[in-house]
């Protein structure tokens, strides 16, 4: 009979890695006090003997399960958000984390969040963008699970990262009345949305407040075909401009088909500028000005959180507000003097 291959063991690592076994067990354990140099030594050790850490052995030393969770509410589109969950599960990785994902509703957010709580995770991300709810609720529904939210909440004191959309949204408008756009129509994301509120309220008063009545305007979902029939009704109001800012980059291509189908052409007739700077961005005809938001910045930045709260007990939960940049193509122009308005 053959003889049963004797277990690798941590201490067969260290031998391998040339350093203590406490050293290995930290590495195993996401301990960040080890040297970069001595972290790669003892992976590489690992690797060169097969060694298989014991999860439960890690669990019952650590009381870690070195396991977070990123809880999607409400969202039914795709849009960005396949490029959003890799950056999140790399940047858990690169922590010493496995990433789980669930998607649930508003009304069964607590139920999820339970659920996760007795899967032993060590912490949440949250996206919820059109969940509206108190910091008390939440902090009764997470019930001690560390959380933080991958949104801009500025009603929220707990944890969130999120970039700020007043100041993108205000940017963006000040930006056309700088080209000279005097009549600036919009299509919001929809309203019930956090960030689509935000907008929407921002375009009206950062015109009102440069002494302007704000165009037409109508909301959007996230898909082309949404911000194609947005334009169309506003079109159909007839109510003059000469920009419209957009919701997002793929809203605006659906609307920027409508202004073609009608004759117009952009940017001579129609300055078009929307958000996110997505990779199809630079390549509309003509290319995109767009608000450019870094979601990777901002999936990475929520889950750094996340685990530095996991690691500091007495962290006094804050907010990270990221601000985003303009990015300038050619869908915008400067009005002359003589420019004749949509009708």
């Amino acid at each position: 009979m053959a003889q049963k291959k004797k277990k690798t063991t941590i201490r067969d690592v260290a031998r391998q890695a040339g350093i203590s076994y406490q050293t290995v067990s930290r590495v195993l354990n996401g301990n960040n006090n080890v040297a970069e140099e001595t972290r790669k030594r003892v992976l590489l050790a690992m690797q060169e003997l097969d060694f298989v850490p014991n999860k439960v052995a890690q669990m019952l030393n650590t009381n870690r399960s070195q396991i977070l969770e990123l809880i999607i509410v409400d969202i039914m589109q795709g849009g960005h958000f396949a490029d959003s969950i890799r950056s999140m599960a790399l940047a858990a990785r690169d922590a010493g984390y496995n990433l789980l994902v669930t998607m649930t509703s508003s009304d069964e957010l607590g139920m999820a969040l339970d659920n996760a709580a007795a899967r032993l995770v060590d912490g949440v991300v949250m996206y919820a963008p059109s969940l509206h709810i108190s910091d008390e609720k939440l902090l009764e529904l997470c019930n001690g699970l560390p959380l933080v939210r991958r949104d801009y909440v500025p009603t929220s004191r707990l944890a969130w990262v999120g970039f700020d959309q007043v100041y993108a949204t205000r940017m963006a408008v000040e930006y056309l009345i700088e080209l000279g756009h005097r009549q600036i129509a919009a299509i919001p994301p929809s309203i019930n949305l956090i960030n689509g509120q935000l907008r929407y309220t921002t375009w009206k008063e950062t015109l009102r407040q440069h002494g302007l009545e704000p165009g037409p305007a109508h909301e959007a979902h996230y898909t082309f075909r949404s911000g194609y029939e947005a334009m169309e009704r506003i079109l159909a109001t007839h109510q003059p401009f000469t920009a419209v800012l957009v919701g997002s980059d793929t809203m605006a291509l659906g609307a920027m088909h409508a202004l073609h189908e009608h004759g117009l052409h952009i940017p001579n007739d129609v300055s078009v500028l929307s958000f996110d700077n997505a990779e199809l961005a630079s390549f509309t005809e003509p290319p995109l000005t767009t608000i450019n938001f870094a979601f990777r910045e901002q999936d990475s930045m929520a889950i750094k959180y996340l685990v530095e709260i996991l690691n500091d007990s007495e962290m006094k939960l804050h907010q990270r507000i990221l601000l985003p940049d303009l990015v300038v193509r050619k869908s915008t122009r400067k009005l002359a003097i003589d420019t004749t308005y949509v009708q």
